[in-house]
């Protein structure tokens, strides 16, 4: 049995809440994106996301066939948000038209039975804690992350770095996008956390460890915005906890 909980947050800093989540109602399929492009461009294209994968209708008797209904569907909306399809990315600023980067990070997480698809584009995150350890399922399209691999930062540098919020990958941005995949078996007891950068980035894992040790996920889900918004919060917080029992 997979339990969920949910919760998203403007922040203290920001006017606007760009990020959408989604727990889909048909499947165990639990979606955030992290717009970005300014309000309304990044709340607009983050939902875009959302509503297209709400509309998928999956064969969950063949995976292989649903992840590719889902890469396709990312695609395509990849396709409308470069192009201008879904809404007008041109703003007027001093009586001229300008047009805006609309985009979103997306992070999916998708399971059937013992088996958890993920799929992602820039620095939205996946977790996944068991036996009292937290592992990063995802690996961040981010410039900070290219820096590390390169051996040109420590972790620890990543995390003061004045370019940590510059991500190399997002759904809309660029007329052609990858999608990473990454697919795992999950045993009863495990917890999945999906996450935006508003929680990591303000919080330690020591902080996301303690909260993810609570037993039931309505409070892991309320310790972990809590625990931000109890610091500046400067982003938007979307989280969403996954248990299976």
């Amino acid at each position: 049995m997979i339990n969920s909980a949910q919760r998203t947050h403007t922040g203290y800093v920001r006017k606007h809440n760009e990020d959408s989540i989604l727990t889909h109602p048909n499947y165990s399929l639990f979606v955030v994106a992290d717009g970005m492009g300014g309000h309304s461009a990044g709340d607009l294209a983050s939902q875009s996301i959302v509503n297209e994968i709400l509309k998928l209708d999956l064969p969950e008797d063949d995976i292989k066939l649903s992840l590719e209904q889902i890469e396709d569907t990312l695609l395509d909306v990849n396709d409308k948000i470069h192009s201008g399809i879904f809404f007008d990315k041109k703003v007027e600023t001093d009586g001229n038209d300008k047009s805006v980067v609309a985009g979103s990070t997306v992070v999916i997480a998708y399971i059937v039975d013992n088996i958890c698809s993920c799929l992602w584009v820039g620095d939205s995150r996946l977790y996944i804690f068991r036996e009292n350890k937290l592992y990063q399922i995802t690996k961040d399209h981010s410039l900070v992350q290219e820096m590390i691999d390169r051996g040109q930062l420590t972790l620890e540098q990543a995390k003061s770095h004045p370019q940590t919020n510059v991500i190399t990958r997002a759904i809309g941005v660029a007329q052609d996008v990858n999608i990473d995949i990454n697919q795992f078996e999950i045993q009863n007891g495990d917890k999945l956390l999906l996450c935006s950068d508003g929680l990591y980035n303000e919080i330690s894992s020591d902080i996301i460890i303690a909260s993810l040790k609570e037993k039931k996920i309505d409070k892991v889900a309320n310790k972990l915005l809590g625990e931000v918004l109890v610091r500046e919060a400067s982003d938007n917080i979307s989280i969403i906890v996954i248990e299976k029992q």
